[in-house]
């Protein structure tokens, strides 16, 4: 058992009463849960400044888990990997977005369009993800399919509009749909099958 396990359990334990309708163990995975997202978005918060691009990483991270709400994708299952992978991926979506801001190129919305409509191809094909934190009920998914695909629109539209005007907020809304669209592939998931299995 992990330091993060005991310490969740003896708090679940401490806030179990009589008529909670939760058990110690669903109560100490919850608390695990969220000290796990605390702990992530301390080390992102860490990173980000140390590379001095907090603002984009940020943009970025809360575009990214917004869809990623209602889309799913591949999910790792030691902790502390996911939580090397979340560095690297929104550190290099931060990075990426402060890149590609410094100028306008002339062909903007024609980058903008085309990365989140094969963003919206890739949801349409593939999204939502099964994933344990995503319903396996059909409803369920065809409103979060709906969900999806009509943010994309709408952020579609509204980051071409943006090109002229804040082309920034444009570049992170592309470079995070296009980053969670990926985590959709099947090869996203045979990958992080074959990596959880040799590392």
């Amino acid at each position: 058992m992990t330091w993060m396990e005991k310490v969740s359990w003896r708090l679940a334990e401490r806030i179990k009463m009589d008529e909670t309708p939760y058990s110690i163990g669903q109560l100490a995975h919850g608390i695990e849960i969220v000290l796990l997202n605390i702990i992530n978005a301390v080390a992102l918060l860490l990173v980000s400044s140390f590379l001095q691009i907090t603002g984009e990483v940020l943009l970025v991270s809360a575009l990214f888990f917004f869809h990623r709400l209602f889309s799913g994708g591949v999910h790792l299952k030691n902790p502390w990997s996911c939580m090397t992978a979340t560095l690297i991926l929104m550190n290099a979506g931060g990075y990426l977005v402060k890149e590609l801001s410094v100028t306008v190129p002339p062909y903007a919305p024609f980058l903008v369009g085309f990365g989140i409509g094969l963003a919206f191809l890739i949801n349409y094909r593939y999204a939502p993800a099964e994933h344990t934190y995503v319903s396996a009920d059909p409803n369920m998914q065809q409103r979060n399919r709906v969900i999806i695909l009509n943010c994309l629109i709408i952020g579609c539209l509204l980051s071409l509009f943006l090109v002229e005007y804040a082309y920034h907020l444009a570049i992170a809304y592309t470079v995070a749909v296009l980053t969670q669209s990926v985590l959709l592939l099947p090869v996203s998931f045979q990958i992080v099958n074959r990596l959880e299995k040799n590392i």
